[in-house]
């Protein structure tokens, strides 16, 4: 006779553990949590800010902010999604109190070549030191919801339905808002990449998510007592 496995958690049951189970329990669902996500958050605020420091301090926050929230979460979206909506308001609310615009990279906004549905070679790659402060002030000319949906669903690839749920709108409306911010970006960038130096290579975008060392996620530990 063969006994099945228990089934393991899933992050819905995690969250509803850390908002209603007692303090060991909302300690360790907590913490399993930050183990699945801190990656991913980590890696969307790095993208937003573009900054080891500013990355960290805002992965911290988010999941202080998921920690408090958690009773909030109603399970209309899934909660990866929901707490990836957690981490961009984090970096717009740090950014606002910094008086900081956010710091995006060319190389982690999916490349203006996914931008324009290109491809460049290595050889073709843009400078993406050069060209980072136009895609800077670019971004800056969208709201920040607009910019909040154009790096889940561009930069992360979270679906459109997922999005939708979470920021409580249609997804047709998000389709379209995405869709517009593209090509904007598109459209401000269009004349600096006619510009760039063919000559000047860059290494490729690395996509095995932050770098070891100073651009590591930093450990979150469990919530406090």
């Amino acid at each position: 006779m063969t006994t099945s496995s228990p089934r393991a958690a899933t992050d819905a049951d995690l969250m509803d553990q850390v908002a209603r189970g007692d303090r060991s329990t909302r300690n360790a669902a907590f913490q399993e949590l930050v183990e699945r996500h801190r990656d991913r958050v980590h890696a969307i605020c790095h993208r937003y800010f573009r900054d080891p420091t500013d990355a960290e301090d805002a992965t911290q926050e988010t999941f202080l902010t998921v920690l408090r929230r958690a009773g909030t979460f109603r399970g209309e979206a899934q909660v990866s999604t929901w707490m990836y909506r957690v981490a961009v308001n984090t970096c717009h609310d740090m950014a606002r109190r910094r008086a900081r615009r956010p710091q995006t990279p060319v190389q982690d906004i999916g490349l203006v070549s996914d931008l324009q549905g290109a491809t460049h070679s290595d050889e073709d790659e843009l400078d993406a030191l050069a060209l980072s402060d136009v895609l800077r002030e670019a971004l800056a000319t969208l709201d920040d919801e607009t910019r909040g949906l154009l790096i889940l669903c561009a930069v992360e690839e979270v679906p459109y339905a997922e999005v939708a749920a979470t920021y409580g709108i249609a997804v047709g409306t998000v389709k379209s808002r995405v869709h517009r911010a593209r090509a904007r970006l598109v459209d401000l960038l269009g004349p600096v990449l006619d510009d760039e130096d063919e000559d000047v290579a860059v290494p490729p975008a690395s996509t095995s998510g932050p770098a070891a060392g100073s651009d590591a996620p930093p450990s979150v530990r469990g919530p406090p007592g």
